[in-house]
């Protein structure tokens, strides 16, 4: 069994986090790091697709969406209506395989509607655990899991 575990260094603020012209490894560190860290805060709905394998499945959608690739980019459409100057800090990665486990800080605005909460225009941190499968350099499969009480106090504080 092969197992890594590090810590990655914060984005600099400011500083873009997928250039269009820089090479995309393919290591499932650096494709799940791609996916929720650049992809997804940043709105990219053509480049999130491209990052998907056929068949992708998101294990934990929202109501009304199958498990497809339209599941997660819903759920990225519905995190841009409520939140703006949205930032993922990856603070550790632990791969095994074509998996890969992500500890993250979710950073944002919150400027629109989100779990019922209305538009507070206050800046939160709130952490995520993401635990993705890699397949040919693509993401596969996603699952996640957020705190959605720890969410509910951040966005009322």
């Amino acid at each position: 069994m092969s197992v890594i575990l590090d810590q990655a260094p914060a984005t600099p603020a400011g500083q873009a986090t997928m250039p269009s012209s820089a090479p995309l490894r393919s290591t499932p560190r650096a494709v799940a790091t791609r996916v929720h860290a650049n992809a997804m805060p940043s709105g990219a709905e053509a480049v999130l697709r491209r990052q998907l394998a056929p068949g992708f499945r998101n294990h934990d959608v929202l109501p009304g969406c199958a498990g497809g690739p339209d599941a997660l980019v819903a759920t990225m459409h519905w995190f841009h209506d409520a939140f703006d100057e949205q930032h993922v800090e990856v603070l550790h990665a632990l791969t095994e395989g074509d998996m890969v486990a992500l500890h993250v800080a979710f950073s944002a605005l919150h400027s629109g509607f989100f779990l019922g909460v209305a538009p507070s225009h206050r800046r939160f941190t709130v952490r995520e655990m993401h635990l993705v499968r890699v397949a040919d350099g693509l993401e596969a499969e996603h699952w996640v899991m957020r705190d959605q009480v720890w969410w509910e106090h951040e966005l009322r504080r």
